[in-house]
């Protein structure tokens, strides 16, 4: 169920020349860019091997993004009911914004329209000689262009025809970064690169294009930048934040899911000069739902959670009223009813330095743990019982 493609380096340009950089008689060589991802996939044939095993749809994703699979299933519907060949999700954008954006661009002599993703550094020059005169906020006080988060499903059986147009090859450009004002110069060799959301431009004119807006805390998230460029950026995304929006995600569902459903606010939490809202730790597995439909059968009653409290749900359960103020893991198919559990939860620790640096990885990118603290543990054996008792258990 796993295929390897893997992409080639191509030779890096030193000057306006075009001319290739080389370092101790060896050519300098630099990524492509992420759209060779169309050219591997037509070289393996997967989409049409795909849409010949009867699958639909695909789904692209940035890997350093761990939210959009929760609304995926909505993002699929639009996808059907509109027979898009490409669907882009989005979120709102502000004006300016260092994001791509979602435009239409018309052909005012050939009549064709094209809707693409323009990079934030062409879409403001690129509006300068428009009527809008630039990248300026609408009624709603963000951009009339939605921001590109490459989050993007394509349906298979016509992704495999256009990338037969080209052999799988998306136009390429370049974007060196200049020593001077006069752009004459580059500050270090760059190189050709293409784009997977320019795929728009292998299709014709008979190709539905098309893009889904979602607030962002339901799609979009980051960790991509160490511990001493987070501590400068807002957002910083790294661990702390995106764990942070994952919890606000999974709290925003159960508001949504239930009738009278209330949740503490998030507060301010600090770790290695870092810092981020986090409040109730919530965390709902797959196994109970992938859906804001599925989710709205599993969650009744009247819901309390403290935020400094810890859920985690794994299975097929339905919370029938709960009173939560402290952590509570659940695990397997039963209902939940009426509970209440206070205990004293597994608040954020900070990992003191000296055992910071002989930690994992993945403790050293946060600098704070869960306290070992308290966990009420409810696991059903069956459908019709439950066992459930006060445990130091592992929160994962």
């Amino acid at each position: 169920q796993i295929t390897l493609m893997k992409q080639e380096l191509v030779p890096a340009l030193k000057d306006v020349e075009a001319r290739i950089a080389s370092t101790g008689g060896k050519v300098e060589t630099k990524p492509h860019g992420h759209g060779d991802v169309h050219a591997l996939l037509h070289q393996t044939g997967l989409p049409k091997k795909w849409a010949d095993e009867g699958r639909d749809w695909l789904l692209v994703f940035q890997d350093t993004n761990p939210l959009p699979f929760r609304s995926l299933c909505a993002v699929l519907g639009v996808s059907q009911k509109n027979g898009f060949a490409m669907n882009s999700v989005a979120v709102p954008r502000l004006p300016k914004e260092a994001i791509g954006g979602i435009c239409t661009l018309q052909d005012t002599k050939g009549g064709r329209n094209l809707t693409i993703n323009v990079e934030y550094n062409q879409l403001e020059p690129l509006l300068k000689d428009t009527p809008a005169g630039g990248d300026e906020p609408d009624a709603s006080g963000f951009s009339p262009y939605p921001g590109n988060i490459n989050v993007l499903v394509f349906q298979l059986s016509t992704m495999a025809r256009c990338l037969e147009t080209t052999g799988g090859i998306v136009p390429e450009f370049v974007n060196p970064k200049w020593a001077d004002d006069g752009k004459t110069k580059f500050k270090s060799p760059t190189r050709l690169e293409c784009m997977m959301q320019d795929f728009p431009r292998l299709c014709g004119p008979e190709d539905k294009v098309g893009f889904s807006q979602l607030e962002r805390m339901m799609c979009f998230t980051c960790v991509k930048n160490n511990l001493a460029d987070a501590a400068k950026k807002n957002p910083p995304d790294c661990a702390l934040s995106a764990e942070a929006d994952i919890y606000a995600c999974n709290a925003r569902l159960l508001q949504l899911a239930g009738n009278d459903v209330e949740i503490g606010p998030a507060q301010d939490a600090s770790f290695l000069g870092i810092t981020a809202k986090i409040g109730a730790r919530i965390v709902l597995q797959p196994s109970f739902g992938i859906s804001l439909e599925q989710m709205k059968e599993k969650v009744k009653g009247k819901i309390r959670i403290s935020n400094k409290s810890v859920l985690i749900v794994d299975g097929d359960v339905v919370i029938d009223g709960l009173e939560l103020d402290g952590a509570l893991e659940i695990i397997g198919t039963g209902v939940v009813k009426d509970k209440d559990v206070a205990n004293a939860s597994r608040p954020l620790e900070a990992i003191p330095e000296a055992e910071l640096k002989n930690a994992e990885p993945s403790y050293q990118i946060r600098g704070y743990r869960a306290a070992r603290g308290e966990c009420e543990k409810i696991e059903f054996k069956s459908a019709s019982r439950s066992d459930g008792g006060i445990c130091d258990c592992s929160i994962s």
